[in-house]
């Protein structure tokens, strides 16, 4: 009996370390072509074979495809979003934790794959009877939008590099119309979908062969009704590939032919790309206001035809300047009355501020007077914004200055950057938010603005909150309840991308933009400072953009779009019963890896 044990583990040996092979293999192919997806190579079709090795790797059994998934996906968030570095040396830290958050939702979705198809070849009662009628590729997008709902939403949220984002510089945006109606998760599950119909195809014969060979003897059983199941599969996943891209192509032409109308207002986005600093002197942000000043002067002055709004990035229209607002309930902050500082000398101090901020504003737009009209546009620009309540809060703002030089009204950001504009909790230590440098210690504004330039209504949105893709539908959604007929026409997104060195973050931002004006059906005017200045249509068409490290201009009329889409009216209803299904398969996982069940077995590592 020895010598044949021996000579089977000589036997089974290799073909281990073949299986292992070939799931390091399949990971790194899968990333490969998520990467190549990216914006600097644009093989948008590669998306819909992507993923496809992971179901081969969920369908197989194979040794350490945790950590090969783990891993590889690790090195591909790490490699697209390595341009967060250029920040602050710090964020090296930061970069690879969030790398590695997010790594964990491929590696989930690969598990809760393989644990759905035991479920199913060893259903015999209750609800579990059902699994089996499901096909997997339905099951496979519920859990991959699942995923990316949770994590849109868990510590703050984050929306880049979703699996939708993949297609939005498709030449011919058909299939991704379909962001109007459920966001950009339709799309990300229609990618999915064409995933598991390539995956079928494609592994089909190979998945059979290599089942017939790693069957063991505790699965004899259940592994042929599991793997017939899966390995015949294509019969259903081609059928709803198919019918789905049909749909989403069909829907997507009619979107593209809705008309639109011809709008009177005209945008001056104002583009440059001044290196910023988190700890910035005076004269430094007196010297970029100056650079985006001149610039504007000269571009207004030698346009060929009037400008109602000149727009500025973030935080550039500051110029070591912010603007202070008192509110009723002023308090003289403690460090101030220990100087003796009045509430009546607070007042007057901001007001002389405002007065200051004022002065600064009437030359600019005096400057900018256009000698055929004899107008001046208004401002829309990116400035700190400083309210003294009961206690004092500063924000990354947006002010809009009006052609007579006056403050109208005013945004705070709503979505900040952890560990860019705030660390959690910070402000509830005594001892160390006093060691918090100038920039990450924001709060947080609540809630929409609308700008009312001309006829046209703006919707103000600053730097990541174009990213994060909820932020903008929910501000739709707020106005929309609030008044219909007072729904924006345009949204204007300022942005600071300096920070990210012309990386590929910088050219993912604009995709994420490109997604956000279709689900809202709504223009965005973007103005960067080293970012993307760029018009987009609410089609999600770039019109026109501005390279990344030049200073530029561009005159935007945006058509208005008259449409309230679904995505708007409803929000994330498609992809919030997925988020619930992939929290419910999470808590399996645990339950299985803290029980010590098969699904964790040798087998599986």
């Amino acid at each position: 009996m020895k010598p044949q044990a021996t000579a089977t583990s000589a036997i089974d040996l290799p073909a281990d370390k073949r299986s292992a092979r070939g799931t390091w293999i399949a990971s790194l192919a899968s990333v490969t072509m998520l990467s190549l997806c990216g914006p600097a190579t644009n093989l948008w079709f590669l998306s819909f074979a992507a993923i496809s090795p992971l179901f081969l790797i969920s369908r197989t059994e194979s040794r350490m495809w945790k950590l090969a998934v783990y891993a590889s996906f690790f090195g591909y968030f790490s490699v697209s979003l390595q341009g967060l570095r250029y920040a602050h040396p710090l964020m090296i830290f930061p970069l690879i934790a969030l790398a590695g958050y997010l790594a964990v939702y491929p590696l989930l979705f690969v598990a809760m794959l393989k644990q759905y198809g035991r479920t199913a070849s060893v259903a015999s009662s209750g609800f579990s009877k059902l699994f089996p009628l499901f096909p997997l590729s339905l099951v496979a997008g519920v859990i991959w939008v699942g995923g990316e709902f949770v994590r849109n939403y868990f510590v703050t949220g984050i929306s880049v590099l979703m699996l939708g984002h993949s297609l939005a510089a498709m030449p011919s945006p058909t299939v991704i119309q379909i962001a109007d109606c459920f966001g950009t998760y339709g799309v990300s599950f229609l990618i999915v979908l064409a995933n598991a119909a390539v995956a079928d195809v494609v592994f089909g014969k190979w998945l059979q062969e290599g089942q017939a060979s790693s069957s063991q003897p505790d699965s004899a059983e259940r592994s042929p009704r599991r793997w017939s199941h899966a390995c015949s599969s294509y019969r259903t996943s081609v059928p709803i590939a198919f019918v789905a891209l049909l749909f989403a192509h069909l829907y997507g032409q009619r979107a593209l032919d809705y008309p639109t109308v011809d709008s009177e207002t005209t945008f001056m986005l104002v583009g440059r790309d001044e290196q910023t600093e988190y700890q910035q002197d005076y004269q430094r942000e007196l010297d970029i206001f100056s650079a985006y000043a001149r610039q504007s002067i000269n571009a207004v002055r030698r346009g060929d035809r009037p400008i109602d709004a000149v727009v500025w990035p973030e935080s550039m229209l500051s110029g070591g300047q912010p603007w202070y607002i008192a509110e009723d309930n002023l308090t003289v902050p403690a460090e101030m009355r220990g100087e003796g500082m009045t509430v009546s000398q607070m007042r007057q101090i901001i007001t002389q501020t405002q007065g200051d901020f004022t002065r600064r504003s009437v030359d600019l737009v005096t400057a900018m007077k256009d000698d055929k009209t004899n107008r001046s546009p208004s401002i829309i620009g990116g400035c700190g914004v400083v309210r003294y309540g009961e206690t004092a809060k500063q924000f990354s703002g947006v002010i809009h200055v009006g052609s007579d030089g006056q403050v109208r009204d005013t945004y705070a950001k709503n979505h900040l950057v952890m560990f860019g504009e705030y660390i959690p909790l910070i402000k509830s230590i005594p001892v160390l938010k006093e060691m918090v440098p100038p920039g990450l210690g924001l709060d947080a504004g609540s809630g929409p603005a609308v700008f009312d330039v001309g006829a046209t209504r703006v919707l103000p949105n600053l730097c990541i909150e174009t990213a994060v893709e909820r932020i903008a539908v929910n501000h739709m959604r707020t106005i929309l309840h609030r008044d219909v007929a007072s729904l924006p026409n345009v949204i204007v997104t300022l942005t600071n991308d300096a920070w990210f060195d012309h990386s590929a973050v910088v050219a993912h931002h604009l995709r994420c933009a490109q997604m956000v004006a279709i689900g809202c059906r709504r223009p965005i005017l973007s103005a960067a400072n080293g970012g993307p200045t760029a018009w987009i249509d609410s089609s999600g068409r770039v019109v026109e953009k501005l390279g990344f490290d030049v200073a530029g201009e561009i005159t935007a009329t945006p058509k208005v779009d008259d449409r309230v889409s679904t995505y708007v009216r409803y929000g994330a209803s498609f992809a919030f019963p997925m988020g619930v299904a992939w929290i419910a398969g999470f808590l399996v996982v645990l339950s299985k890896l803290w029980r010590r069940r098969p699904f964790f077995r040798r087998g599986d590592r």
